[in-house]
This record gives structure tokens, sequence and C-alpha cells, in this order.
């Protein structure tokens, strides 16, 4: 008789731990997938968005501002695969932003550049004019 209510004990211990289990497994889970799933396209515009910041030099102009970009987005790869959509979603936004921040720096040290080099040419041509100037002048 000692071991049938040791095994009903262990059987009632062991149907309130599963009970237990599939009470929190669900809360659990939830909170981790909280939000709607993260689509393909967002991880990919994000990805679009940091090549978009390499292709316009952020490598060289930019690149603290990129690599925030992409650790952002390793990160969201992470979050997504433990089904941390939120948290996901958030570092994609993050990427995105700094990506877009770091291609926009790009560009204008990039129109900074070409300004310079415009200012140059003008003031090559100027000289040369007032060059000519002066040899028009002589008799």
């Amino acid at each position: 008789m000692n071991t049938s209510r040791s095994s009903a004990r262990l059987a009632a211990t062991t149907a309130a731990a599963l009970a237990a289990l599939v009470v929190c497994i669900p809360f659990a889970t939830g909170c981790a997938s909280s939000g709607p799933k993260v689509a393909d396209t967002e991880v990919s515009d994000t990805e679009l968005a940091i090549r978009a910041a390499e292709n316009a030099t952020a490598t060289q102009h930019a690149k603290d501002l990129l690599d925030r970009a992409r650790i952002a987005l390793s990160a969201a790869q992470s979050d997504r695969a433990r089904g941390d959509n939120d948290h996901a979603r958030a570092h994609l936004e993050e990427a995105r932003a700094a990506a877009e921040a770091a291609e926009s720096k790009a560009r204008s040290v990039q129109v900074v550049e070409q300004a310079a080099a415009l200012q140059k040419q003008l003031d090559d041509l100027d000289k040369r004019i007032r060059e000519f100037n002066a040899q028009a002048q002589r008799p």
C-alpha cells in the first residue's frame, strides 16, 4: 500500500508540474513573441539601407554610424531568431536610422569635396582670365 500511495503522490505531483508548465509556457513565449512576426522585407529593407550607405562611401566618411547600423541589424536578427519580434523591430528601426544617417553624412562630405573641387576650378579659371587680360593690355 505504501508503494501505491507513493505512486499516487508522484502522479499528482507530476500532474501539477505539467499543469503549471502548460499554464506558464504560453505566458513566457507570449512575452518573447509579442507583436507581429518580423517580415523578411523589413530585414531586407534594412540591409538595403546599409548597402546604400556603403555605396555612398560611408565606410570612409561615417564609419561610426555604419558600424552602429550593422550592430543593430545583427541584434535584430538575433532577436528575430528568438522570436522576440518587438525588440527585433526596434533594432531594425535603429539600424535603418543609423544607415540613413551614415548615408547622409557620407553624401554631405561628397558634396563638400565636390564644392571644393569646383571652387578650385573656378579659382584656376579666374587666374587664367586675369593672365589673358594682362597679356591683352600689353603693347
